[in-house]
């Protein structure tokens, strides 16, 4: 019986850290997120690159690239 109450000991133990744990990862990343609302200003975002539109490609070119592959792969 005492292993029994040494086992329930230890799960609460056990219980209680890990929630202890996540309160404070809850309050630390609830207060990293308030500064940087608060200092948002000091934070810009970088805005996207424009991508350029890809130029038409030759249906051949491609057709050329996959027979090339083949022979490569093949030997």
């Amino acid at each position: 019986m005492e292993l029994l109450m040494q086992g329930a000991t230890l799960m609460v133990i056990g219980m209680a850290t890990v929630f202890a744990f996540l309160v404070l990862l809850i309050v630390a990343m609830n207060s990293s997120a308030g500064f940087f609302k608060k200092f948002a200003h000091l934070f810009p975002e970088e805005a996207p690159a424009a991508k350029k539109a890809p130029a038409a490609a030759d249906p051949s070119a491609e057709i050329a690239v996959a027979l090339a592959a083949i022979r490569a792969k093949r030997g």
